[in-house]
Parts: structure tokens; C-alpha cells; sequence
């Protein structure tokens, strides 16, 4: 899982870098160009296919459950709020998948800054969202593409590499 999560993780952060290909050149005189094909009708956003905020904010309750039992990374949150984290997150998956939630939390960047996260607390941290995520019922392509979406978040909150 965790080696799985940083290739996914490297995997978005070069797509983001790659550039657009160029767009094709003009018909030569006295061609024309064909109709290009019309987009694929798009399918259900990730929101939906998650099913919507219950199943949110279900699978997160469960997810923040797992965080406070993992010995790996539960002294991290002795201190925090969790309801407050529970909502917060409930938001940011909402809104990242695609839902009509807003985010109002603080950035990613902002919020970890100074806690010297390391990357096995991230990864263990995934591997609780992951657990909760299966206990939920969410399918194998939901999982993949909402794990995508935390590990984009990696180079924000990880501060600290392997020890």
C-alpha cells in the first residue's frame, strides 16, 4: 500500500507538470479539417459513485476512529479536536471528489508546517483511510482514484523524509 500510495503520488505530480500536447496544425489549403469527435459523455463524479456526503462522512467517522487506535501515529492527534478534524476532512473529500462541499479548512501546506510528518505517518494514515474505505464497501476504483487524490497531497504535509 505504501509503495503503491507514492507511485500515485509522483504519478499526479509529473501529469500536473506535463504540458498540453500542441494543437494540431492548420489543413493544408484547399483541405479541411475533420469534425473532431464529440467528449465522452462524462459518468458519475467520484462524489457520486462514493455515494454522496452520508457515505462520507460515515467512511471518515470510521477513518478518524482508526487514527486514534493506530499506535503508529495516534500520539500526532492526542491533542486535536476530532469532531473538528472529522468535519474538516468530511469537507475536503467532498469537495476533492467532485461534491458540492466547500472546503473552508486551512491549507494543507499551512496546517502541517513545523509538525515534521515523516513519510511512514503519512503512509500509515492512508492505510487507515484505505481500511476505513473497505469496511465502507467502497469499491476498488473509488478507493484508487480517492487514495490518488490524498497521496497528491503528500509533498504538504510530509516535512521529513525516511528516517
Amino acid at each position: 500500500m505504501c509503495r503503491e500510495l507514492r507511485s500515485v503520488s509522483c504519478a499526479l505530480l509529473l501529469g500536473a507538470c506535463a504540458t498540453a500536447p500542441a494543437p494540431p496544425a492548420d489543413p493544408p489549403p484547399g483541405e479541411t479539417r475533420a469534425p473532431a469527435a464529440a467528449p465522452a459523455a462524462a459518468g458519475p463524479s467520484l462524489y457520486q459513485r462514493l455515494g454522496g456526503r452520508d457515505v462520507i462522512d460515515a467512511f471518515v467517522a470510521t477513518f478518524v476512529t482508526n487514527v486514534g487506535r493506530d499506535p503508529r501515529i495516534q500520539l500526532r492527534f492526542l491533542f486535536t479536536d476530532l469532531d473538528g478534524l472529522r468535519s474538516h476532512l468530511s469537507a475536503q473529500i467532498c469537495q476533492a471528489s467532485g461534491g458540492p462541499c466547500k472546503y473552508t479548512g486551512r491549507p494543507m501546506k499551512a496546517t502541517h508546517a513545523g509538525m515534521h510528518i515523516r513519510d511512514a505517518e503519512f503512509d500509515a494514515m492512508a492505510e487507515d483511510l484505505a481500511a476505513a474505505l473497505k469496511a465502507h464497501g467502497i469499491g476498488a476504483r473509488e478507493q484508487q482514484e480517492l487514495l490518488a487524490v490524498i497521496g497528491s497531497m503528500r509533498p504538504d504535509v510530509v516535512e521529513v523524509g525516511p528516517p
